[in-house]
């Protein structure tokens, strides 16, 4: 068989190249399909969005001649063409003809239902032509959606010569392949890897295998090998892989290969210290710190700031704000330069400044306690103490505020995924001081799931298990639970690394879940007439939930993170979709789904918990190391401000203390579902 072109999806800050794929290379030892894949699509049933006039209706698309065509109603985004197999099936291959009028972008969709649309192929970098896609879906509906048009004057549309659908009708696979084996990065250089592994098995067919570099989606190659280019120098990657088959169904991932990239060259020679630190503003809590440009060899790449000689600030400029401070004391700074290749310079001059009275409105922190584990969910009893959940370590602990511990116990079930999975999110009964009840999410051998306990002095008794089948995977776990205005349960989940589950509304990962305190579902909840998974969700089409908060209006506010371009805060609505896998943010095709209110890039974000004080959003940032506080304007986000960048590193959750302050739990750990091999920080941060 001839080699055939794939064009992958061009998404903004994802590899998206045009790979030439030779079918020998896929997975040689899997068995052929169970049935042939035919073309489904010739001669069916076809409809429009808005009719490009008599010459050019739908069925033209459909009919086997290149010679007619269907045309859409000119100078109008978006618009469809969608065709009804008769039956459910398998979808391998879509065949797009284009007339000179294409689309630029566009999305290819599965349905059966002809309502909830699931994408199986998403791009903004159409070029026409003829389109050969490969793709994987289930369904008995098929359209393509353009969102713009390469024509884009009033008196053009859209226009589809053919539009040709290849599957086959044969059963569901619902049998995910296993997990690629023994992925090993070799050649390491400053700007690639080779990444090689052992090919997975499954009951039809291996297709394809996705590559992520610590959650974040890279690439799809289809064999058991591929370098990885674009590398930056001096820097850790955490690469795995997981299989694909032709139903979508996505394994469980590989072993991590972690490596650091070598420097672009030999470079001894560190930057010369900063000049001339100096403090332009103080405030009670806060210190403003500049200071004159280092110089370097070949250059100098960021910043730190140190007080009594321990690391409390970075910076890619020459200016930091130093916050988290007491009022009315001095304190001394200094600064180093550091290049690419790690090389520090020797210390700035010291500086002493004096922060004023009074109080900031994120004011000063000081420490409650350490761990030695990952602490994830955190909630308040009556009394004022803190309980908060061990990813790693598997149990729940009990903290006083002046730091003194008591563990209650042991969850039972809970399996790690070797990435972010284990045990995740908690939440205590609106009636806890009547029932004692705790709500727990956590990671187990084969899904994620949610359950229920009672605390009892200081144990956790009659476990109950309320809801399972959230799909799970080495990331993407999602794991936030909080309890509504409504009194209602609310559970983010995350997609378990495959896009299509978030549009589906029978499978519970990607979305925001609504249940009853006993775990049933409420029947005014958005999709319960449809039964099944779909009457859990309260709202779709989420990548990874992370973060959920109530307002004083009784409003659910929710955080998410992106893949590799936008992390998004959502206010949510009773039933939205909002838009994952075909629109991150506000990239990609997001016609007709539900716009962020707010969004963050993931270098300065990765969002985790979400906390609501005084209608004041608080957000914690993984990978941005810092803490956003965002004013509630209406119903959108105002006045946005950070704190803290690199002062404590990676931030997890924040949680509104019965005292008025906030408490803040770092994340500084191993990926790895090692128990006692982290260290991590409960802090307290005073609000004025």
């Amino acid at each position: 068989m001839a080699p055939r072109s794939r064009r992958l999806p061009a998404r903004t800050g994802i590899l998206a190249t045009a790979l030439t794929v030779a079918v020998s290379s896929l997975v040689s030892a899997a068995p052929p399909a169970a049935a042939a894949d035919v073309l489904l699509s010739q001669g069916k049933p076809a409809t429009e969005s808005a009719s490009g006039g008599a010459n050019y209706a739908p069925r033209n698309a459909v009919d086997g001649n290149s010679a007619t065509r269907w045309a859409s109603k000119s100078n109008t985004d978006p618009a469809w063409i969608r065709v009804d197999l008769g039956a459910s099936a398998t979808i391998s291959r879509v065949r797009l003809q284009w007339d000179l009028s294409c689309a630029k972008a566009y999305r290819v969709e599965t349905s059966d239902n002809d309502s909830t649309w699931t994408p199986i192929h998403t791009t903004a970098d159409g070029k026409g032509g003829v389109e050969d896609l490969t793709v994987a879906g289930r369904g008995r509906y098929v359209r393509v959606y353009g969102t713009t048009r390469c024509r884009t004057g009033t008196s053009y549309g859209y226009s589809l010569q053919e539009f040709q659908v290849f599957g086959n009708t044969g059963p569901v696979d619902g049998e995910p392949p296993s997990a690629p084996a023994n992925l090993v990065a070799s050649d390491v250089k400053p700007d690639s890897a080779k990444l090689t592994w052992e090919p997975s098995t499954d009951n039809v067919a291996v297709t394809s295998y996705e590559i992520y570099n610590l959650g974040q989606f890279v690439k799809s190659v289809p064999g058991t090998s591929t370098t990885m280019t674009d590398l930056k120098p001096n820097t850790t990657y955490g690469f795995y892989v997981n299989a694909k088959d032709a139903a979508g169904n996505i394994s469980q991932a590989s072993n991590t290969a972690e490596f650091k990239t070598p420097p672009a060259q030999d470079d001894p020679i560190p930057p010369t210290a900063p000049k001339n630190l100096r403090s332009p503003a103080q405030t009670a809590n806060s210190v403003s710190l500049a200071w004159d440009a280092s110089t370097d060899n070949i250059g100098v790449t960021r910043y730190e700031v140190y007080s009594a000689g321990a690391k409390i600030g970075d910076s890619t400029s020459t200016s930091a704000t130093i916050g988290g401070l007491k009022a009315s004391t001095d304190y001394r700074f200094t600064v180093k330069a550091f290049d690419a290749v790690g090389n520090a310079s020797p210390a700035s001059n010291e500086l002493t400044a004096r922060t004023k009275s009074g109080g900031d409105q994120v004011g000063a922190v000081t420490q409650i306690a350490t761990d030695n584990d990952v602490p994830w969910g955190l909630a308040f009893l009556p009394n004022g103490d803190g309980v908060y959940s061990r990813r790693d370590a598997q149990d729940i602990v009990r903290i006083t505020p002046s730091g003194q511990k008591t563990t209650l116990g042991k969850v039972p079930g809970v399996s790690g995924t070797n990435g972010e999975g284990g045990l995740l999110g908690i939440e205590l009964s609106p009636t806890f001081a009547s029932d004692g009840l705790i709500y727990v999410y956590h990671t187990a051998s084969g899904d994620n799931r949610i359950v229920r306990a009672k605390i009892e002095g200081n144990a956790l008794t009659g476990w109950t298990t309320l809801l399972t089948g959230i799909p799970r995977n080495k990331f993407h776990n999602g794991g936030r639970l909080r309890f509504g205005a409504d009194g209602k349960l609310y559970a983010g989940t995350g997609d378990g690394q495959n896009g299509a589950n978030a549009q589906n509304k029978q499978n519970l990962g990607g979305k925001v879940l609504r249940l009853n305190p006993d775990g049933s579902a409420p029947s005014d909840n958005p999709f319960f007439s449809e039964g099944g998974n779909a009457r859990y969700v309260w709202t779709y089409g989420h990548r990874n939930v992370q973060g959920l908060a109530t307002d004083s209006q009784g409003r659910m506010w929710q955080a998410e993170l992106g893949n590799s371009n936008m992390d998004e805060v959502n206010l949510l609505q009773k039933g939205g979709n909002y838009g994952w896998p075909s629109c991150e943010g506000t990239s990609g095709s997001c016609g007709g789904y539900v716009a962020p209110k707010k969004t963050f890039s993931v270098g300065s974000a990765s969002p985790s918990g979400l906390a609501i004080v005084n209608d004041v959003l608080f957000l914690a940032a993984l990978r941005g190391e810092r803490l956003y506080r965002m004013q509630i304007s209406g119903s959108s986000v105002g006045t946005t401000t950070s704190h803290f960048q690199g002062t404590y590193g990676r931030l997890r959750t924040p949680e509104p203390a019965p005292d008025g302050s906030l408490w803040v739990t770092t994340s500084n750990g191993d990926k790895d579902s090692t128990a006692g091999n982290s260290s991590t920080k409960l802090l307290k941060v005073a609000l004025n």
